[in-house]
């Protein structure tokens, strides 16, 4: 079988019409990466007793496994878990549908949240310690130390791996096929159950992907050098 212009362009409409779905995904998971992933770097940066020893355990168990295998286990154990949930209250819900579509939000979210952490323990790493003994002098709290003083300075070194972070996340989308997810790789394969030639289907979400992520990480560059841009005339000023 030969590769079909016609049966391309439909795969390339499909995957296209639920891009919103794969957006969707991203967005809730980065945000939720961005939130709690800052908050895991700074109590791992602390040090703080128990909490952090069992933060960094997680980080590096969850590092080590894989994402298919991760998405496989969450679907299984929240199958288990939901439907009863859902049949003791009689909710008309449909239990595959609901589950897919959490099981998604939640392996994404703890990829985020893992791989954003580390940005930000990185960058919180590259502030020098004196930085934090001159807030100190002046008589702040280590609150205000770091709302003032410190992260000012880590968002600008954690831009360029979080702009990376994120575009980790859209590819990591494509992997909640495995479970009937409708995103934007199974959507291109819809159009190809015709014909059984796939090929067109994955070149298709290829394509798309390829375009989404670019022109993400075109605009958050750009963001990027403009905050830079006005980090340095700030410092400038102050100096």
């Amino acid at each position: 079988m030969g590769f079909k212009l016609d049966n391309f362009t439909e795969s390339l409409k499909s995957g296209i019409k639920y891009l919103p779905v794969t957006a969707k995904l991203t967005l809730v998971a980065v945000v939720i990466g961005l939130i709690i992933g800052l908050f895991i770097a700074i109590f791992r940066y602390y040090k703080i007793p128990v909490i952090s020893h069992i933060l960094t355990v997680f980080i590096t168990i969850y590092q080590g496994l894989p994402m298919m295998v991760a998405l496989l286990i969450y679907n299984l154990l929240f199958s288990y878990y939901i439907g009863p949930f859902i049949d003791f209250f009689h909710l008309n819900i449909d239990v595959n549908k609901v589950n897919n579509i959490i099981v998604a939000y939640f392996a994404l979210s703890l990829a985020a949240i893992t791989t954003m952490s580390e940005t930000f323990r990185g960058a919180l790493n590259s502030v020098e310690k004196t930085q934090f003994e001159a807030g100190y002098s002046v008589g702040l709290t280590k609150f205000q130390t770091f709302k003032r003083i410190i992260l000012p300075q880590v968002i600008p070194v954690a831009i360029p791996g979080l702009i990376n972070n994120l575009v980790g996340v859209i590819k990591g989308t494509s992997f909640v096929m495995a479970i009937g997810v409708l995103e934007v790789t199974n959507a291109s394969l819809i159009p190809c159950f015709k014909t059984f030639s796939y090929v067109e289907g994955y070149l298709a979400a290829a394509i798309i992907y390829w375009f989404f992520t670019i022109i993400l990480e075109v605009i958050l560059s750009t963001i990027e050098k403009k905050y830079s841009k006005k980090n340095i005339k700030s410092e400038v000023n102050y100096a």
